[in-house]
């Protein structure tokens, strides 16, 4: 049974997941660059010179490659309608 035409996705063009996927990396960035932030402002505060910042650091990696994982199971769609983790015949 074939769905109706109201059922179905519209897919996207390739700009736009490119904008996507921008906002995405751009987002990750700014709040890897916070945790970072934070644990500085906390080393400052305990003057415990690097220790903290450290933590922070690998933390923030950490947050953002679990982040970048979730993000890249989930496929978009393709502006011909294909998913993007496919390849063509």
């Amino acid at each position: 049974m074939r769905d109706s035409e109201d059922d179905r996705e519209i897919p996207l063009s390739p700009l736009a997941i490119g904008y996507m996927w921008s906002t995405r990396i751009i987002t990750l960035s700014v709040e890897m660059g916070l945790i970072v932030l934070a644990f500085h402002w906390l080393d400052r505060k305990l003057h415990s010179a690097p220790l903290f910042i450290i933590i922070g650091s690998l933390l923030a990696v950490a947050f953002f490659i679990a982040q970048i994982t979730a993000m890249t199971k989930k496929p978009i769609d393709r502006a011909d309608g294909e998913e993007t983790g496919r390849s063509d015949p």
